[in-house]
């Protein structure tokens, strides 16, 4: 044999395989504590074929299962009930899933130009491919409505236990211990997040105004018929009228004084 063949021969054997494409770098990619190595196979036309097909299937597949469990636990993220843990894992998923969803799918589709395509496990592993890639897709299209509408319930929630606060203190600094019902001493103010406000008073009475309706007396039943008598409407009605709008209590007033 030639000493020009032996080069050659040597230099194939460095390379594997004379022709064979060297496939693109793995790059890592952790999400909600799952971190695992792939590949975009498209970015080198062909190199998917030349893997060894028992290191590509165990691979592709632990992407399925990354997308699986990323669509399985951000499905509740949609419902008033979701956790921030399954809220996160969304906003997570949202703002680094792409490249790796998008990569996938060009190498699910690189598979069929493979001689091994038609051999286990990769048709199943093909199919759950391209089931997981259909839901990921999905999710992540919904992500920026479903992420609005969950930022929105927990910062109402928020604002409902630090309103909660409020008013307690409020009350403790306004109201004197046994406050004799019809003093009309009003003490907090709220607006809901449905538009209805209330006024609160230290006797217990309330005004309540829904959304675009006059403001009304609320009695408690408990007052008693005797105490009742002591009561003038116009007071209370004239508190709640005379109460500054910009110091009742309503969500998102907080962020407005901040920016203010």
């Amino acid at each position: 044999m030639s000493t020009l063949r032996i080069l050659l021969a040597a230099l194939c054997l460095t390379l594997m395989a004379c022709g064979a494409k060297k496939p693109p770098p793995s790059k890592s990619y952790t999400l909600g504590g799952t971190k695992i190595e792939y590949r975009d196979y498209g970015l080198v036309r062909g190199s998917i074929c030349g893997v060894d097909p028992r290191r590509l299937s165990d691979e592709l597949t632990k992407i399925n299962t990354l997308l699986e469990e990323f669509v399985s636990g951000t499905e509740a993220a949609t419902q008033p009930e979701a956790t921030a843990e399954q809220v996160e894992l969304l906003r997570e998923g949202s703002q680094s899933l792409g490249p790796v969803v998008d990569a996938h799918r060009k190498n699910i589709a690189g598979l069929r130009a493979c001689d091994f395509q038609r051999k286990p496990p990769f048709p199943d592993l093909t199919k759950k491919g391209e089931e997981v890639l259909t839901s990921a897709k999905a999710r992540l299209d919904a992500a920026p409505e479903v992420l609005a509408a969950a930022d929105a319930r927990i910062a109402e929630q928020k604002w409902k236990e630090d309103s909660a606060k409020r008013e307690a203190t409020a009350k403790q600094d306004f109201c004197k211990a046994g406050t004799a019902v019809g003093s009309g001493d009003l003490y907090f103010a709220r607006q809901e997040s449905d538009g209805k406000k209330r006024w609160l008073f230290c006797d217990g009475l309330t005004v309540e105004a829904p959304s675009g309706a006059d403001p009304t007396l609320v009695i408690p039943e408990s007052i008693s018929k005797k105490d009742r008598r002591r009561i003038q409407a116009s007071r209370y009605l004239e508190a709640a009228k005379s109460y500054p709008a910009e110091e009742i209590d309503r969500l998102g007033a907080e962020k407005k004084e901040e920016a203010e």
